[in-house]
Order: structure tokens, then C-alpha cells, then sequence
């Protein structure tokens, strides 16, 4: 029985581990669309725990836009639904508000 708390102890602080490094590793950078490659389908939307995404719709049709860059983790959940290629993590230094 000992055994089983030891090896469920380890599995536990392996995983705080990771996703700790994860957050250090993305924290300044955030999502960006690619316009050409997004169909609107909504999964990036659906997937995205921190709201960040939207659905706008302008001449060139329906596709989706980063809203609240500032919350976005860069943990990649939306980017693993994305089955068009249509997100990418760029460095937060390279983005520029529309005021």
C-alpha cells in the first residue's frame, strides 16, 4: 500500500512540474489567428476556458479574432481543436492594440 502513495506522490509532482514549466516557458506569449486559414467553425471558441476568442464577421466572411489578448495563458487548448492550422503563439511584444 505504501508502494501506491509513493508512486502516486511522484506522478503528482511530475505533473505539477510540467505544467509549471509550461506557464514559465509561454508566459510572454499569447494567440494570434491566421485569418487566410480560419473557416469559423467555432471549436478554438468552444475550447478556450478564459474567453478569449470571439467570431467576427467582416467583407471577407466569418472567422475568429483574439478579443482579450491579455487573458490568454498561451496554454494551447485551442490550438490542439484547430484542425485548419489557424492559431499560432507569437510574442506578446510583437502585438498592437487598436485603440
Amino acid at each position: 500500500m505504501t508502494t501506491v502513495y509513493i508512486s502516486t506522490g511522484i506522478a503528482v509532482l511530475l505533473w505539477i512540474s510540467f505544467n509549471l514549466h509550461r506557464r514559465r516557458k509561454n508566459r510572454h506569449k499569447t494567440i494570434s489567428i491566421i485569418e487566410s486559414h480560419c473557416t469559423g467553425c467555432r471549436r478554438c471558441i468552444k475550447r478556450c476556458s478564459r474567453k478569449v476568442l470571439e467570431i467576427v464577421a467582416d467583407e471577407s466572411g466569418q472567422h475568429a479574432a483574439v478579443k482579450y489578448p491579455e487573458n490568454c495563458t498561451a496554454c494551447g487548448d485551442c490550438m490542439s481543436k484547430c484542425k485548419f492550422n489557424a492559431l499560432q503563439l507569437i510574442e506578446r511584444k510583437h502585438l498592437f492594440y487598436k485603440q
